[in-house]
């Protein structure tokens, strides 16, 4: 919890600081601001905390690709609630990346004992982004600054992430070393670009779309993977098809004319 806390907060600190500078304060008025706080709350609220318990239940090469599986979800109520198309192309894709989380549930385990039904953790958590992908790009119907919606995302899933850490223990469950911190905080800095470029790419482009290509993250988790954590996790041959799928999958997504 400790890392969701602060590369939530970073982003919630580094997006309010650039408000002033780049958006009227009048747009905070608006109630349609209200959008974006419910889908902090979702994500990265409840979706990135669901993430970060998946990785420490069942490793960082099995989590991530399910998490990023929200693009199934986000597309589906897209349809519904934005209605917006989904062909077939999306449909195979679907089936894909469902076909690699279901591979990844019955891999070997490549470190100590962990249980298949870990796996809830990072699949609610891919709900929980799809719910927030969509009320995203709903809020930016209404009022369409990004960096303002980034911001109020953020904030909102940083104060949920510090209500969880302390319900968890306060100052007890903030567990923070000086290696960590070395990779915490620039990982903090990263996810506050990647947040305000989604943001951009929504108030531009369809969630159907948009949410696939950011999804597709894992292909880069897994070679960080074999390099950084070699001593920490092996990924095993059933661990990259199904990760390969889930990447398949949604880059036929994003091929959808």
């Amino acid at each position: 919890m400790t890392g969701a806390f602060i590369s939530l907060s970073m982003s919630a600190v580094v997006l309010w600081c650039a408000l002033p500078f780049f958006v009227p304060l009048s747009a905070l008025a608006d109630p349609a601001i209200l959008i974006f706080v419910a889908a902090g709350i979702f994500a990265p609220g409840i979706g990135r905390t669901l993430s970060y318990v998946g990785i420490e239940r069942i490793g960082v090469a099995r989590s991530v690709p399910i998490v990023n599986s929200s693009p199934i979800f986000a597309s589906v109520f897209a349809v519904i609630f934005l209605a917006e198309a989904w062909v077939l192309q999306n449909i195979v894709g679907t089936l894909l990346v469902i076909g690699g989380i279901v591979i990844l549930s019955m891999a070997k385990p490549a470190q100590g004992e962990w249980r298949k039904i870990d796996i809830i953790y990072p699949l609610i958590g891919a709900v929980a982004f799809g719910i927030s992908t969509t009320l995203r790009k709903a809020g930016l119907g209404y009022i369409n600054i990004p960096l303002l919606a980034a911001a109020m995302t953020a904030g909102a899933g940083a104060l949920f992430s510090l209500a969880l850490l302390k319900y968890q223990g306060g100052s007890k469950a903030f567990k923070l070393t000086r290696n960590s911190a070395a990779w915490l905080f620039p990982a903090g800095a990263f996810n506050t670009a990647a947040m305000l470029s989604v943001f951009f790419a929504l108030s531009h482009g369809k969630v159907v779309i948009v949410e696939p290509l950011v999804s597709s993250n894992p292909v880069l988790t897994l070679t960080l993977t074999a390099i950084f954590l070699r001593d920490v996790e092996s990924i095993s041959l059933r661990v990259i098809i199904g990760s390969a799928l889930t990447v398949t999958g949604t880059i036929l997504v994003v091929l959808v004319k």
